[in-house]
This record gives structure tokens, C-alpha cells and sequence, in this order.
């Protein structure tokens, strides 16, 4: 997101439209907001949309939520930020902002996209898959508290860093910095034999086979060593605020 003082003025506008995935905010002036959005088509983008504050506003602000499903029309340049004209909901949330351990889920992966996805070339398999996964969460009726562990892994897949599930064998340990499984614990970026079994399930099966049955505290491990892999492996995720209410609330 820019600033007020720094955003260059656009050329060569192109106007089209773009399903899209809100992932966050801001005010803008007195009654407009930039909006940082991953598009279908144009990989992630800032727009600007004008007088969205305004009472007589024709778009609503409660449509840039984050993580909401969108289908946008925008006009972009160049360079400079793009305007967005029109905005729709693509896909309603029904459980999502009724259900507090989802809305928490939907927090820690909107934290998570937004620390991770920093390039902003189109990605279709990518935005296709954050899509799906948003609707399987609102869809899903149980067995849902593992969501994170395997939505993590999976995106750090699309993203070029996913562990070497190869080197994998029973009683091995994961190294969490070279991303390999190997024979020995050092206790150094290493997960021990037990919970990297865990782990080389969490990169193998599929969240709707819900064939893996995990504790509570090795769900907090497990979570732990997740985003101390993504800490290792992209510079932009230091802390995550989310990791903590997650936590309490999965519990």
C-alpha cells in the first residue's frame, strides 16, 4: 500500500475485470480507501476506490473485508495505482463471520498471505487455490481445526519452498531449514521423529480426507514449526499476531 503524498499518476489506462481475494485496507483522503487485493489476472495489486466512505457511495465498504470474494472492475496503468469501478460479492460467506474458531482461521491465513505473497506476477493456480480453500472453510461442519496446518503447507508449495517429502522415511527428523527429512536430531531446526511424522502427513493428504487424527498439543507444535519454516525461507514473515489467538481458540 502507498501513501496519500507517494502514489504516481497512471498511463495508459486499461479497464477490466478480475475476480479477486480482499486481503487489506486503509483510508485514503477523507472518504476514499486503498485496497490491496490478489486478482486472478493481474497477480496482487493496490487500488484506489474513491469516495467509498461517502453516504452516497454505490459501493459498499463492508465488501473490502478481508479475505472476502470479489469480482471487480478496475482501471489500471502503467504505473500508479488502478481505481476500482464496481464491486461484487463472487461467493457469500454463510458460517464464516458467525463462526469465531473460522473468522480466527481466516485472520491467521489472511496474516499468512499477506507476510508471504510480496510478487506481484499473476499466479492463477495460486489465487485459485487461496479461492478454494476459503470456501471449503465456510462449508466445512467439523473436523476443520487442522485447516491451517494444511492450507500453510499447501501455499508454501504454490510458493516455491515446499519440503522435500522425498527424503522421507519412518523415524526420520525434519529439518526445518534445508527442508529435507533426515536420520538424525540435532534439536536444531529440527523436528523430532514423532511430530515429523505428523508433518510429512500434513504434506500428503488432502484436508478433505480428514484422515489425520491430531491432539491439541501436537496441533500447537506443529503450527509452531510451520511458521518457523516460513520464518526461515521468506524474509517478509517475522512474527505472526494471529498465531496466539489461534492457538487459544483451536485449543
Amino acid at each position: 500500500l502507498c501513501n496519500k503524498n507517494s502514489c504516481p499518476i497512471m498511463a495508459s489506462k486499461v479497464t477490466e475485470k478480475n475476480r479477486a481475494i480482499i486481503l487489506q485496507s486503509l483510508r485514503y483522503g477523507d472518504n476514499s480507501m486503498i485496497v490491496k487485493i490478489l486478482t486472478e489476472n493481474s497477480g496482487l495489486q493496490s487500488y484506489i476506490v474513491k469516495g467509498i466512505l461517502n453516504k452516497k457511495s454505490k459501493i459498499r465498504p463492508a465488501l473490502f473485508q478481508n479475505m472476502t470474494l470479489v469480482d471487480i472492475v478496475a482501471t489500471s496503468g502503467n504505473t500508479g495505482l488502478g481505481f476500482i469501478n464496481e464491486v461484487s460479492l463472487s461467493y457469500f460467506y454463510k458460517s464464516i463471520p458467525e463462526n469465531i474458531k473460522k473468522t480466527t482461521i481466516a485472520i491467521f491465513i489472511n496474516e499468512l498471505i499477506i507476510k508471504s505473497i510480496t510478487e506481484t506476477e499473476t499466479d492463477e493456480y495460486l489465487f485459485q487455490y487461496i479461492y478454494d480453500s476459503m470456501i471449503w472453510l465456510d462449508n466445512a461442519t467439523d473436523n476443520y481445526s487442522d485447516f491451517p496446518l494444511f492450507f500453510a503447507m499447501k501455499l508454501c508449495s504454490h510458493l516455491g519452498f515446499a519440503p522435500n517429502i522425498d527424503t522421507y522415511q519412518d523415524g526420520r527428523c525434519f529439518d526445518i531449514l534445508d527442508g529435507n527429512f533426515k536420520d538424525f536430531y540435532n534439536g536444531v531446526h529440527v523436528i523430532d521423529s514423532k511430530l515429523s511424522h505428523y508433518f510429512y502427513k500434513i504434506c500428503t493428504t488432502k484436508i478433505e480426507d480428514r484422515a489425520i487424527h491430531i491432539d491439541n498439543e501436537t496441533r500447537h507444535n506443529l503450527l509452531k514449526h510451520i511458521i518457523l519454516y516460513y520464518k526461515l525461507h521468506i524474509d517478509g514473515v517475522k512474527e505472526l499476531s494471529s498465531q496466539s489467538i489461534l492457538h487459544e481458540i483451536l485449543s
